[in-house]
């Protein structure tokens, strides 16, 4: 009778196992294809989110200077980078001073997003302030200089002073965080905060300029052509298998990166015998996203139908 008992606690134990562990396939989502449109100028910046497969907002690209961390304890302060803007710092002359931008150190910040290499740095542990070069517009036209000084960051906002080299255009205000973005953006000419990210949640990739150094003294940084990722998504590069043939089951053969230009410009080359870039569609990238989805997407084309330049076209599927 015990022997029949132990069998028959065995049977229903691993009975009730299987039932409580199915292996079930995992259906993909659909083959999509979608075109950003950057404009031949790349006058735009574009925020595309890829579980809608939609474009959530898109801006001028000079239509803000700055972005201030959100978040509570947030310090960090990031340059308009699709500006190619730079920065540097005064640390041996008073704010009133006249400066001249002969000779200055420029820095810029560091396009993997890591908030530790950012131009600015900790500001709260300076006691001198800053030059802005603003940059260039759409046009190429240089947006000026301007002298900045952070006086205060709290959980609440950021005070910062900021005028013209020649201490025109003084202007000195606070800078509310705004908790549904990733940063809040700041612009000089309009002297006010404006919409340009969408809530954090909504978006993770960005289609824009942006500037990237290189290790080349001669020509340190450079304005490339673009994406770059929301906070928490992550990158993995998989080019040992064609792209129809990547499915859920490789997902931890992968090494992902959440650096922010892990996507970044080098999918397609630029030939300069026969002026047009030409995309490497054999690149694939697996994107995991907030929500712990996974994406495969690779690029098709950099053009339009007429042949325009600044519109780089995709295939993204979840899988």
């Amino acid at each position: 009778m015990r022997k029949y008992l132990i069998y028959l606690v065995t049977f229903l134990f691993f009975s009730c196992e299987q039932e409580e562990l199915p292996i079930l396939p995992h259906n993909p989502g659909s083959l999509l294809t979608k075109q950003i449109e950057l404009g031949i100028d790349y006058k735009y910046q574009v925020f595309y989110d890829l579980g809608s497969n939609s474009v959530e907002s898109n801006n001028i690209k000079s239509e803000w200077d700055l972005g201030f961390q959100s978040i509570n304890d947030g310090y960090h302060i990031i340059l308009n980078s699709s500006t190619y803007s730079s920065l540097a710092y005064i640390d041996n002359s008073l704010f009133t001073d006249t400066i001249s931008t002969s000779n200055l150190s420029w820095t810029w910040d560091n396009p993997n997003g890591d908030l530790d290499s950012t131009a600015f740095g900790d500001s709260r542990n300076r006691s001198g302030f800053y030059i802005y070069d603003r940059g260039f517009d759409i046009n190429g036209n240089s947006l000026g200089f301007k002298k900045i000084k952070i006086d205060l960051i709290t959980n609440e906002y950021y005070q910062i002073s900021y005028s013209n080299l020649d201490n025109s255009d003084y202007n000195s205000l606070n800078i509310y965080k705004d908790q549904n973005v990733d940063f809040t953006c700041f612009s000089f000419n309009s002297n006010s905060i404006e919409n340009i990210q969408p809530y954090i949640d909504n978006w993770d990739l960005l289609f824009t300029q942006y500037t990237h150094l290189y290790s080349d003294t001669t020509t340190p940084a450079y304005l490339v052509t673009g994406v770059i990722s929301n906070s928490e998504i992550e990158v993995a590069t998989y080019n040992s298998y064609e792209f129809d043939e990547i499915n859920y089951s490789m997902i931890n053969e992968l090494s992902f990166n959440s650096d922010k230009d892990a996507i970044g410009f080098d999918w397609k080359e630029y030939n300069f015998d026969e002026g047009f870039y030409t995309v490497n569609s054999n690149v694939n990238y697996i994107i995991k996203d907030k929500q712990q989805r996974y994406f495969k997407l690779r690029f098709i084309d950099f053009y339009d139908i007429t042949g325009d330049k600044g519109y780089p076209t995709f295939e993204v599927q979840e899988l």
